[in-house]
């Protein structure tokens, strides 16, 4: 259902609800109101006729007392009150018939010439004899005609104060009532009047005849309460039909006149009044529905615009430039807005389509780098290996020249040994001549094997020499790789920063790569230290070998002098024995540097265990680095599938 359907529903029940209470209040109070109007109308008809009624009732009974006055009715004269009588009962128009009777209740003479009656046992005559005045008798049958009647009496009395000698009555026929009524009566209002007690005096469409032909109400409660003094209206349902009925009491006569109206007849204009207005209101609320559904569907026709674009948003058209909404209204805001809305969509879907293009690019160049650090990180390695091996290589040359060291510690103990014996072989020369030529011989031969050990012991340390210089090498190929890694590193780091919330795990990764090249350039520093502690170290037992080289070289040639000057022995005992003190001292000399040696080997032995222990940490770095490698290879990749993922969805989106 369009909206524009909608909110012309939603105008037809938020119109109609309020008419519907509208018009049943309006029902409601025009019912209540016509109901009080009639109500109102009916208690001043009532009071109208009482007032009538009252009007009546004064105006004749003053009559009747000005007539007891009278000098001619006091004196109970029939001639003298005859023409009285006749004369002025034509003063007032209600009264029927004047006639006065004596105490003894006899009728003595009339207005009229019917017939005299006694009296006596007439309600109204008793109240009067008695000196009551204003007396308004019950309703009665005339005993002349038969009709019904209302007598009015006071007293006569013979003088001012005097004695009661009879009374003075004015018959007043109730047809006159009926004419009252009926006058304010009429097709729609009933004007009735009731006795004190209770039954129909006068009715605007029945003639009484009889007492017993009357209406008796005092059923009723309202006449109940009417009789009793009060004056009022009430609904009541009579003969089945509900009736509006107001009622006033005469107290004078005790009468209650009422006044009734159907309830119906009553409400019957407030209802066609309410028909009227609800008619008016349902055409205004058509006309208004159909100039609304027109009204709105102008004012929705900017909202079926707005819908439009917005689906074809939705169907990935980000091409739109301008909505054609010329409004000022909240809409026109809304359709400026709109555009704003598209045109920031379609900057970001370009944008986005941008750097998906970079970082997929960055991506490829990260996992090109990382293969090359890969590549970088397995030659070091390797070369690491290399190393370690060396080391190794080293380890056991060096075990060698303790070998050969320890070897040349007993030959110097030896030649320390021998040459005690030479020297005591001096004291005894003569003696043992042949003896000292053959220690002569092994002196010789042990100087050949010395010099031949010092020989093997320099070129094993120039070996060793020459391994410090590779493993130099080495490290600084080491130092080299963890440069270009920290480099590469910085580099990725870089590119992670341009790729923004996407690069944040990159630049993580790159972080740790160039910690790890840290790490490793330093292991190589400290690679490179230990390396040239060892080369100092070389070089030092170098000058020693080539010392005792030179003191070997020396010691053999003392020995050749020695067998040369052999048959000078005995001439020359004193120099041979300042010759073996020479050779004493050498051979202290030896045994000495021989000890600086052992203490360089160990020296040496614990540096070639830190430098396997460095290389050991430099290839567990290594292997470490190219674990990262890895990853952040693993890591560039899930990156470029992210970015053509990201690039994918940004062409379902048309821009242009």
């Amino acid at each position: 259902m369009s909206i524009r359907k909608k909110l012309t529903m939603l105008l037809i029940i938020s119109s109609t609800l309020p008419l519907i209470f509208f018009l049943v209040l309006n029902f409601y109070f025009s019912k209540n109101a016509a109901t009080e109007n009639a109500l109102s109308k009916n208690y001043k008809t009532s009071q109208i006729i009482k007032e009538k009624i009252n009007g009546i009732i004064e105006n004749s009974m003053g009559g009747l007392k000005v007539l007891a006055r009278d000098p001619a009715v006091r004196s109970l004269d029939v001639n003298k009150i005859k023409p009285v009588l006749a004369e002025d009962v034509k003063l007032y128009p209600y009264i029927n018939s004047m006639v006065v009777t004596n105490s003894s209740g006899q009728q003595i003479v009339r207005s009229d010439d019917d017939s005299l009656s006694n009296v006596t046992d007439r309600s109204f005559y008793k109240k009067a004899i008695k000196g009551n005045e204003d007396i308004v008798s019950e309703i009665l049958i005339s005993k002349d005609n038969g009709k019904l009647i209302a007598v009015l009496a006071n007293p006569i009395r013979a003088s001012e104060k005097g004695d009661i000698v009879g009374v003075i009555q004015g018959t007043m026929e109730l047809s006159i009532m009926k004419d009252f009524v009926k006058e304010l009566s009429s097709k729609d209002v009933t004007v009735y009047i009731l006795d004190s007690t209770g039954k129909m005096i006068a009715d605007p469409t029945k003639d009484f005849k009889s007492l017993d032909e009357r209406t008796d109400m005092s059923k009723y409660d309202f006449v109940k309460s009417g009789l009793s003094g009060n004056n009022g209206s009430v609904e009541v349902t009579k003969d089945g039909t509900t009736k509006l009925i107001s009622y006033v009491k005469d107290k004078k006569t005790g009468w209650l006149i009422c006044s009734e109206i159907s309830k119906n007849v009553a409400i019957k204009s407030s209802i066609n009044s309410s028909i009227l207005t609800a008619v008016i209101g349902i055409v205004i609320l058509a006309i208004t529905c159909i100039l609304v559904f027109f009204i709105l569907g102008k004012g929705t026709k900017p909202i079926t615009v707005l819908a439009d674009a917005a689906n074809d948003i939705s169907e990935g058209n980000l091409s739109i430039k301008s909505i054609d909404i010329s409004s000022k209204d909240e809409l026109g805001i809304l359709s400026k807005s709109f555009e704003k809305m598209v045109s920031n969509l379609r900057d970001m879907v370009i944008n986005i389509k941008d750097y998906s293009q970079r970082v997929s690019d960055s991506s490829n160049e990260m996992v090109s780098v990382s293969e090359q650090q890969s590549i970088a990180a397995t030659n070091t390695a390797n070369n690491t290996n290399e190393v370690s091996q060396g080391i190794e290589n080293v380890h056991l040359s060096i075990d060698n020249i303790n070998s050969n060291v320890a070897n040349l510690d007993r030959t110097m103990d030896d030649m320390l040994e021998k040459s005690k014996i030479v020297s005591n072989a001096i004291k005894h020369a003569s003696s043992s001549s042949e003896l000292g030529s053959t220690s002569l011989t092994s002196v010789t031969s042990s100087m050949n094997n010395i010099y031949k050990s010092v020989n093997s012991t320099a070129v094993v340390i120039k070996k060793l020499d020459e391994y410090s210089k590779s493993i130099g090498e080495i490290t600084n190929v080491i130092k080299s790789i963890s440069e270009q890694t920290n480099l590469l590193a910085l580099n990725a780091a870089i590119e992670a920063a341009r790729a923004g919330e996407q690069g944040k795990g990159f630049a993580v990764v790159a972080d740790e790569v160039r910690k790890l090249a840290e790490q490793s350039g330093e292991a190589a520093e400290q690679v490179s230290k230990i390396v040239i502690g060892i080369q100092d170290e070389t070089n030092i037992a170098v000058e020693v070998m080539d010392k005792s080289m030179q003191d070997v070289s020396e010691g053999v040639s003392v020995i050749d002098k020695t067998n040369e000057y052999f048959s000078q022995i005995f001439n020359s005992i004193d120099q041979i024995k300042t010759s073996m003190e020479a050779v004493n001292s050498s051979i202290n000399f030896i045994n000495k540097e021989e000890k600086d040696i052992n203490s360089s080997l160990k020296n040496m032995i614990k540096l070639s265990g830190k430098v396997t222990g460095e290389i050991e940490n430099i290839s567990a770095a290594t292997e470490e680095q190219v674990a990262s490698i890895e990853e952040m290879t693993a890591s560039a990749q899930e990156l470029g599938n992210m970015a053509v993922d990201l690039n994918s969805l940004t062409k379902k989106f048309k821009t242009e």
